[in-house]
């Protein structure tokens, strides 16, 4: 399961180059070299997650370079489901909306708690998802339960990648 994220969000005339290449590498190249990497530790059967984000999907405040790594990190989920298909490996994405984790910790429990209740706000099931709901549907992904599951992501996002908040 890939799961590193750089979450910088910043307005347009914010970014450096500097700043959009640090995000870039971080969500986007790192996943593909360490999978490339580890190919030959994975046998046939595996299951590859890599963990997106509803960002992809929408348009929100200062998400826009984020948005567009994480849409290309779930693009991954059918190419590399393509050209690993024969080695008998399984990719498929997983697309998180809200979630409570600790990735806005620096922040201030204060401002915190404000972004949070900002976000509750944007998703039609009126809450934040748990790190637990997460888990669960990476487990599925990972299991023998989706074994017919490839090149799709999953989203587990309360509603919000579909409906217009």
């Amino acid at each position: 399961m890939c799961n590193a994220a750089d979450v910088t969000h910043l307005p347009i005339e914010a970014w450096t180059e500097e700043s959009f290449d640090r995000l870039i590498a971080v969500n986007l190249k790192s996943p593909f070299f360490l999978i490339k990497d580890l190919l030959p530790l994975f046998s046939p059967h595996s299951s590859i997650i890599l963990v997106g984000s509803v960002s992809a999907y929408i348009g929100h405040d200062n998400a826009t370079v984020y948005g567009a790594a994480k849409a290309g990190l779930l693009s991954y989920t059918r190419g590399l489901t393509h050209e690993l298909k024969d080695r008998g490996i399984r990719v498929n994405g997983l697309s998180p909306g809200p979630t409570v984790t600790n990735a806005f910790a620096p922040l201030g429990p204060e401002r915190q708690a404000a972004l949070y209740e900002e976000l509750r706000r944007t998703v039609p099931l009126h809450r934040l998802g748990t790190t637990t709901e997460m888990a669960k549907a990476a487990v599925y992904l990972a299991s023998d339960e989706s074994t017919y599951t490839a090149g799709t992501v999953l989203r587990v996002d309360g509603g919000i990648g579909e409906l217009a908040y």
